[in-house]
């Protein structure tokens, strides 16, 4: 993939689809091989030491936090700047329709 550019996996239930962003995201183990990233093998680096984004099936990423937190979790965890942040996100929900929602939290 060239910088900048996104992907999608396709394929029915139980493909592994799943499995392999797990394993790319550090979240999963693989039984077999390693995973790499630009060359470099991860496999053995926790997720907050690897530099990829997941959309997780769940549509929250982390429950406790709000739309907009958990949409700027990404930005904040690679050192942008809390003006930039503010900006980016507001811009993606509203993109989206979703700027009126930036403060709720998923149900409990």
């Amino acid at each position: 993939m060239a910088p900048g550019e996104f992907f999608s996996l396709l394929g029915p239930s139980g493909c592994g689809k799943t499995t392999l962003l797990r394993m790319i995201g550090g979240f999963a183990d693989p039984t077999e091989g390693s995973v790499l990233l630009d060359g470099e093998d991860v496999t053995g680096l926790p997720p907050d030491k690897r530099n990829v984004n997941t959309v997780f099936q769940s549509y929250a990423l982390f429950d406790h936090l709000s739309l907009a937190d958990n949409v700027a979790f990404g930005l904040k965890r690679k050192g942008v700047a809390r003006a930039e942040i503010r900006e980016r996100v507001a811009g993606m929900l509203d993109l989206v329709q979703l700027g009126h929602l930036s403060a709720r939290k998923p149900p409990p």
